[in-house]
Protein backbone atom coordinates (compact mmCIF):
# COMPACT_ATOMS: atom_id res chain seq x y z
CA UNK A 1 0.00 0.00 0.00
CA UNK A 2 3.25 2.57 0.84
CA UNK A 3 4.42 1.70 -2.86
CA UNK A 4 0.81 2.32 -4.10
CA UNK A 5 0.58 5.80 -2.40
CA UNK A 6 3.68 6.97 -4.04
CA UNK A 7 3.59 5.12 -7.41
CA UNK A 8 0.43 6.53 -8.47
CA UNK A 9 1.03 10.42 -7.69
CA UNK A 10 4.31 9.49 -9.39
CA UNK A 11 2.91 8.67 -12.74
CA UNK A 12 0.42 11.02 -12.23
CA UNK A 13 2.52 13.74 -11.93
CA UNK A 14 4.96 12.02 -15.20
CA UNK A 15 1.93 12.21 -17.17
CA UNK A 16 1.12 16.46 -16.10
CA UNK A 17 5.21 16.81 -16.76
CA UNK A 18 4.73 15.58 -20.26
CA UNK A 19 2.19 17.47 -20.84
CA UNK A 20 3.32 20.61 -19.80
CA UNK A 21 6.25 19.71 -22.20
CA UNK A 22 4.33 18.65 -25.63
CA UNK A 23 2.11 21.92 -25.18
CA UNK A 24 4.94 24.21 -24.07
CA UNK A 25 5.27 26.13 -20.83
CA UNK A 26 5.48 29.43 -22.75
CA UNK A 27 1.52 29.12 -23.70
CA UNK A 28 0.70 27.51 -20.93
CA UNK A 29 1.94 30.16 -18.23
CA UNK A 30 0.48 32.62 -20.99
CA UNK A 31 -3.30 31.26 -20.57
CA UNK A 32 -2.67 30.76 -16.84
CA UNK A 33 -1.89 34.54 -16.69
CA UNK A 34 -5.05 35.43 -18.51
CA UNK A 35 -7.07 33.49 -16.18
CA UNK A 36 -5.58 34.72 -12.77
CA UNK A 37 -7.82 37.63 -12.58
CA UNK A 38 -10.94 35.64 -13.19
CA UNK A 39 -9.86 33.11 -10.84
CA UNK A 40 -11.82 34.23 -7.51
CA UNK A 41 -14.97 33.28 -9.92
CA UNK A 42 -14.19 29.99 -10.37
CA UNK A 43 -13.68 29.35 -6.58
CA UNK A 44 -17.02 31.34 -6.14
CA UNK A 45 -18.64 28.40 -8.16
CA UNK A 46 -16.64 25.47 -6.91
CA UNK A 47 -17.75 27.18 -3.23
CA UNK A 48 -21.66 27.02 -4.72
CA UNK A 49 -20.85 23.73 -5.75
CA UNK A 50 -20.03 22.54 -2.25
CA UNK A 51 -23.13 24.44 -1.12
CA UNK A 52 -25.36 22.47 -3.13
CA UNK A 53 -23.38 19.15 -1.84
CA UNK A 54 -23.68 19.90 1.70
CA UNK A 55 -27.97 20.89 1.02
CA UNK A 56 -28.38 17.59 -0.57
CA UNK A 57 -26.60 16.13 2.67
CA UNK A 58 -28.45 17.98 5.07
CA UNK A 59 -31.56 16.61 3.03
CA UNK A 60 -30.57 13.21 2.94
CA UNK A 61 -31.11 13.84 7.30
CA UNK A 62 -34.91 12.80 8.30
CA UNK A 63 -36.33 16.23 10.02
CA UNK A 64 -35.83 16.01 13.41
CA UNK A 65 -33.77 17.16 16.80
CA UNK A 66 -30.61 15.13 14.72
CA UNK A 67 -30.33 16.62 12.33
CA UNK A 68 -27.14 18.98 12.10
CA UNK A 69 -26.49 22.62 11.99
CA UNK A 70 -25.61 23.47 8.00
CA UNK A 71 -22.36 25.11 8.99
CA UNK A 72 -21.08 21.36 10.55
CA UNK A 73 -22.34 19.87 7.49
CA UNK A 74 -20.34 21.57 5.11
CA UNK A 75 -17.18 21.88 7.14
CA UNK A 76 -17.34 17.86 7.41
CA UNK A 77 -17.90 17.71 3.85
CA UNK A 78 -14.93 19.83 2.65
CA UNK A 79 -13.04 17.95 5.61
CA UNK A 80 -14.17 14.41 4.11
CA UNK A 81 -13.27 15.64 0.54
CA UNK A 82 -9.77 16.38 1.33
CA UNK A 83 -9.35 12.66 2.53
CA UNK A 84 -10.74 11.24 -0.59
CA UNK A 85 -8.45 13.72 -2.53
CA UNK A 86 -5.77 12.68 -1.29
CA UNK A 87 -6.25 8.90 -0.93
CA UNK A 88 -6.21 5.87 -3.46
CA UNK A 89 -8.92 4.34 -1.95
CA UNK A 90 -11.85 6.67 -3.56
CA UNK A 91 -14.38 7.95 -1.29
CA UNK A 92 -13.77 5.07 1.20
CA UNK A 93 -11.86 7.21 3.59
CA UNK A 94 -13.27 10.20 3.24
CA UNK A 95 -17.31 9.50 3.65
CA UNK A 96 -17.44 7.43 6.80
CA UNK A 97 -15.03 10.20 7.92
CA UNK A 98 -17.57 12.47 7.63
CA UNK A 99 -20.17 11.21 9.79
CA UNK A 100 -17.55 10.30 11.99
CA UNK A 101 -16.76 14.30 12.20
CA UNK A 102 -20.57 14.95 13.38
CA UNK A 103 -19.65 12.83 16.55
CA UNK A 104 -22.14 14.04 19.38
CA UNK A 105 -23.94 16.32 17.05
CA UNK A 106 -26.09 13.16 15.78
CA UNK A 107 -25.92 9.65 16.19
CA UNK A 108 -23.48 8.09 14.10
CA UNK A 109 -25.89 5.37 12.57
CA UNK A 110 -28.09 8.18 11.49
CA UNK A 111 -25.07 9.94 9.99
CA UNK A 112 -23.39 7.06 7.98
CA UNK A 113 -27.10 6.73 6.20
CA UNK A 114 -27.45 9.62 5.28
CA UNK A 115 -23.97 9.86 3.96
CA UNK A 116 -24.80 6.60 2.34
CA UNK A 117 -28.35 7.87 1.12
CA UNK A 118 -26.46 11.63 -0.05
CA UNK A 119 -23.36 9.45 -1.92
CA UNK A 120 -25.61 6.96 -3.22
CA UNK A 121 -27.62 9.96 -5.09
CA UNK A 122 -24.59 11.75 -6.01
CA UNK A 123 -23.10 8.81 -8.01
CA UNK A 124 -26.75 8.27 -9.54
CA UNK A 125 -26.91 12.04 -11.06
CA UNK A 126 -23.28 11.89 -11.79
CA UNK A 127 -24.47 9.09 -14.25
CA UNK A 128 -27.53 10.02 -15.78
CA UNK A 129 -24.89 13.61 -16.41
CA UNK A 130 -22.41 11.48 -17.78
CA UNK A 131 -25.29 9.58 -19.94
CA UNK A 132 -25.84 13.21 -21.21
CA UNK A 133 -22.55 13.76 -23.01
CA UNK A 134 -22.87 10.33 -24.53
CA UNK A 135 -26.20 11.37 -26.23
CA UNK A 136 -24.77 14.86 -26.94
CA UNK A 137 -21.61 13.62 -28.92
CA UNK A 138 -23.63 10.66 -30.69
CA UNK A 139 -26.95 13.13 -31.34
CA UNK A 140 -25.30 16.70 -32.34
CA UNK A 141 -21.78 16.30 -33.15
CA UNK A 142 -19.48 15.24 -35.58
CA UNK A 143 -15.83 15.06 -34.24
CA UNK A 144 -13.00 15.94 -36.34
CA UNK A 145 -11.07 12.89 -34.35
CA UNK A 146 -13.13 9.86 -34.31
CA UNK A 147 -12.84 8.81 -30.71
CA UNK A 148 -10.37 5.42 -30.38
CA UNK A 149 -12.10 1.91 -30.57
CA UNK A 150 -10.65 1.12 -26.50
CA UNK A 151 -11.90 4.39 -25.65
CA UNK A 152 -15.76 4.50 -27.04
CA UNK A 153 -15.54 1.06 -25.53
CA UNK A 154 -14.04 1.57 -22.03
CA UNK A 155 -16.29 4.44 -21.79
CA UNK A 156 -19.34 2.65 -22.70
CA UNK A 157 -18.41 -0.87 -20.28
CA UNK A 158 -17.77 1.89 -17.27
CA UNK A 159 -21.38 3.34 -18.44
CA UNK A 160 -23.18 -0.30 -18.46
CA UNK A 161 -21.32 -1.38 -15.13
CA UNK A 162 -22.21 1.98 -13.59
CA UNK A 163 -25.97 1.57 -14.34
CA UNK A 164 -26.08 -1.96 -13.17
CA UNK A 165 -23.94 -0.88 -9.72
CA UNK A 166 -26.65 1.53 -8.98
CA UNK A 167 -29.40 -0.23 -9.69
CA UNK A 168 -28.01 -3.05 -7.21
CA UNK A 169 -26.89 -0.71 -4.74
CA UNK A 170 -30.04 1.09 -4.92
CA UNK A 171 -32.54 -2.34 -4.60
CA UNK A 172 -30.17 -3.52 -1.26
CA UNK A 173 -29.84 -0.16 0.30
CA UNK A 174 -32.74 -1.83 3.38
CA UNK A 175 -30.05 -4.20 4.18
CA UNK A 176 -26.92 -2.92 2.91
CA UNK A 177 -24.40 -2.62 6.17
CA UNK A 178 -25.60 -6.27 7.07
CA UNK A 179 -25.07 -7.98 3.73
CA UNK A 180 -21.44 -6.76 4.22
CA UNK A 181 -20.84 -8.06 7.48
CA UNK A 182 -22.65 -11.11 6.71
CA UNK A 183 -20.44 -11.92 3.89
CA UNK A 184 -17.52 -10.79 6.25
CA UNK A 185 -18.37 -13.44 8.64
CA UNK A 186 -18.95 -16.39 5.49
CA UNK A 187 -15.42 -15.35 4.23
CA UNK A 188 -14.09 -16.10 8.33
CA UNK A 189 -12.67 -12.51 8.85
CA UNK A 190 -12.82 -11.20 12.11
CA UNK A 191 -15.87 -12.98 13.18
CA UNK A 192 -15.70 -11.25 16.80
CA UNK A 193 -15.51 -7.89 15.24
CA UNK A 194 -18.20 -8.68 12.73
CA UNK A 195 -20.75 -9.58 15.70
CA UNK A 196 -20.30 -6.67 17.85
CA UNK A 197 -20.75 -4.73 14.62
CA UNK A 198 -24.03 -6.53 13.90
CA UNK A 199 -26.88 -4.19 15.85
CA UNK A 200 -25.06 -1.30 14.63
CA UNK A 201 -25.16 -2.02 10.78
CA UNK A 202 -29.00 -2.97 11.44
CA UNK A 203 -29.95 0.52 13.17
CA UNK A 204 -28.08 2.03 10.25
CA UNK A 205 -30.04 -0.11 7.30
CA UNK A 206 -32.89 0.27 9.30
CA UNK A 207 -32.62 4.24 8.74
CA UNK A 208 -31.39 4.06 5.04
CA UNK A 209 -34.64 2.18 4.39
CA UNK A 210 -36.73 4.18 6.27
CA UNK A 211 -35.23 6.99 4.74
CA UNK A 212 -36.00 5.61 1.04
CA UNK A 213 -39.76 4.73 2.01
CA UNK A 214 -40.91 7.38 3.95
CA UNK A 215 -39.14 10.71 3.07
CA UNK A 216 -39.87 10.66 -1.04
CA UNK A 217 -39.88 14.45 -1.27
CA UNK A 218 -36.55 15.02 0.96
CA UNK A 219 -35.04 12.22 -1.29
CA UNK A 220 -36.21 14.64 -4.52
CA UNK A 221 -34.42 17.62 -3.01
CA UNK A 222 -31.01 15.61 -2.65
CA UNK A 223 -31.58 14.58 -6.05
CA UNK A 224 -32.43 18.01 -7.26
CA UNK A 225 -29.45 19.47 -5.06
CA UNK A 226 -26.94 17.35 -6.71
CA UNK A 227 -28.22 17.80 -10.10
CA UNK A 228 -27.65 21.26 -9.43
CA UNK A 229 -24.29 20.35 -8.33
CA UNK A 230 -23.50 18.78 -11.75
CA UNK A 231 -24.61 21.88 -13.50
CA UNK A 232 -22.35 24.53 -11.43
CA UNK A 233 -19.56 22.00 -12.58
CA UNK A 234 -20.81 23.28 -16.39
CA UNK A 235 -20.88 27.04 -15.27
CA UNK A 236 -17.05 26.04 -13.59
CA UNK A 237 -16.07 25.18 -17.31
CA UNK A 238 -17.90 27.70 -19.09
CA UNK A 239 -16.61 30.34 -16.95
CA UNK A 240 -12.61 29.26 -17.06
CA UNK A 241 -13.05 28.57 -20.70
CA UNK A 242 -14.34 32.03 -21.15
CA UNK A 243 -11.50 33.30 -19.47
CA UNK A 244 -8.82 31.57 -21.71
CA UNK A 245 -10.64 33.51 -24.38
CA UNK A 246 -12.29 29.92 -25.93
CA UNK A 247 -15.05 30.98 -28.01
CA UNK A 248 -17.72 27.81 -26.90
CA UNK A 249 -21.07 27.94 -25.76
CA UNK A 250 -22.56 26.52 -23.04
CA UNK A 251 -23.65 23.27 -24.74
CA UNK A 252 -20.02 22.45 -25.63
CA UNK A 253 -19.23 23.39 -22.05
CA UNK A 254 -21.97 20.82 -21.01
CA UNK A 255 -20.40 17.97 -23.47
CA UNK A 256 -16.74 18.76 -21.57
CA UNK A 257 -17.42 18.65 -18.46
CA UNK A 258 -20.03 15.43 -18.20
CA UNK A 259 -17.40 13.26 -20.62
CA UNK A 260 -14.61 14.36 -18.07
CA UNK A 261 -16.70 13.12 -15.57
CA UNK A 262 -16.91 10.02 -17.43
CA UNK A 263 -13.25 9.46 -17.99
CA UNK A 264 -11.90 10.58 -14.48
CA UNK A 265 -14.33 7.70 -13.00
CA UNK A 266 -12.04 5.23 -14.63
CA UNK A 267 -9.20 6.37 -12.84
CA UNK A 268 -11.01 6.98 -9.65
CA UNK A 269 -8.07 5.50 -7.56
CA UNK A 270 -5.68 8.25 -8.53
CA UNK A 271 -5.33 10.73 -5.56
CA UNK A 272 -7.21 14.04 -6.58
CA UNK A 273 -7.35 12.98 -10.28
CA UNK A 274 -3.85 13.73 -10.81
CA UNK A 275 -2.57 13.97 -14.49
CA UNK A 276 -5.43 12.06 -15.28
CA UNK A 277 -7.81 15.21 -14.89
CA UNK A 278 -5.31 17.59 -17.09
CA UNK A 279 -4.95 14.64 -19.33
CA UNK A 280 -9.13 14.51 -19.41
CA UNK A 281 -8.93 17.82 -20.85
CA UNK A 282 -6.30 17.69 -23.75
CA UNK A 283 -7.96 14.29 -24.96
CA UNK A 284 -10.93 16.15 -24.61
CA UNK A 285 -10.13 19.31 -27.18
CA UNK A 286 -8.25 17.62 -29.05
CA UNK A 287 -11.20 15.10 -30.28
CA UNK A 288 -13.37 18.58 -30.66
CA UNK A 289 -11.03 20.41 -32.43
CA UNK A 290 -10.14 22.66 -29.73
CA UNK A 291 -6.48 24.08 -28.68
CA UNK A 292 -5.02 21.32 -26.70
CA UNK A 293 -2.99 23.73 -24.64
CA UNK A 294 -6.36 25.51 -23.56
CA UNK A 295 -7.40 22.29 -22.57
CA UNK A 296 -4.66 21.60 -20.57
CA UNK A 297 -4.48 24.57 -19.02
CA UNK A 298 -8.48 24.06 -17.91
CA UNK A 299 -7.27 21.34 -16.12
CA UNK A 300 -4.54 23.15 -14.16
CA UNK A 301 -6.83 25.74 -13.25
CA UNK A 302 -9.44 23.03 -12.00
CA UNK A 303 -6.03 21.45 -10.33
CA UNK A 304 -5.16 24.99 -8.53
CA UNK A 305 -9.15 25.27 -7.81
CA UNK A 306 -8.85 21.77 -5.79
CA UNK A 307 -5.47 22.06 -3.99
CA UNK A 308 -7.69 25.83 -2.35
CA UNK A 309 -10.91 23.65 -1.39
CA UNK A 310 -8.21 20.90 -0.10
CA UNK A 311 -6.55 23.24 1.92
CA UNK A 312 -9.57 24.46 3.37
CA UNK A 313 -10.73 21.11 3.84
CA UNK A 314 -7.99 20.39 6.03
CA UNK A 315 -8.35 23.13 7.67
CA UNK A 316 -11.79 21.98 8.80
CA UNK A 317 -10.50 18.49 9.76
CA UNK A 318 -7.99 19.70 12.12
CA UNK A 319 -10.43 22.33 14.05
CA UNK A 320 -12.79 19.53 14.15
CA UNK A 321 -10.80 16.26 15.28
CA UNK A 322 -9.51 18.75 17.87
CA UNK A 323 -13.15 19.14 18.77
CA UNK A 324 -14.08 15.62 19.44
CA UNK A 325 -10.59 14.77 20.99
CA UNK A 326 -11.89 17.21 23.38
CA UNK A 327 -14.95 16.32 23.84
CA UNK A 328 -13.78 12.93 24.56
CA UNK A 329 -11.33 13.53 27.00
CA UNK A 330 -13.95 15.05 28.89
CA UNK A 331 -16.40 12.12 28.74
CA UNK A 332 -13.50 10.33 30.20
CA UNK A 333 -12.57 12.71 32.97
CA UNK A 334 -16.13 12.59 33.92
CA UNK A 335 -16.80 8.96 33.80
CA UNK A 336 -13.01 8.37 36.26
CA UNK A 337 -14.43 11.02 38.56
CA UNK A 338 -17.46 9.31 38.73
CA UNK A 339 -16.04 6.11 39.53
CA UNK A 340 -14.15 7.05 42.33
CA UNK A 341 -15.29 6.04 46.11
CA UNK A 342 -16.77 8.58 48.13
Amino acid sequence: MKILRLLLPGLGLLLLGYLIGKMGMGEILHHLAIVKWSFPLVLLVAFLWHLSNSLAWSFAFPPGAFKPPFSALLKAKLAGDAVSQLTPLANLGGEPLKAYLLKGQAPTSLSLAAVVVNKTTQVLTGLIFSSLGFVMVVSHWDLPHALPRSVELGLGLILAASGLMIWGLYRQQNRLFTSLLILIRRLGLKTDWVESKMAQARRIDHHIGHFYHRHQVRLAAVVGCHALGWLLGTCETYVILQALGVDIDFAVALLLTSLSVSINSLFFFMPSSIGVLEGSQVFLFLSLGLNPAAGLSMGIVKRLRKVFWISVGWVFLSQMSRKIARAEEQQQASARAGSLPR
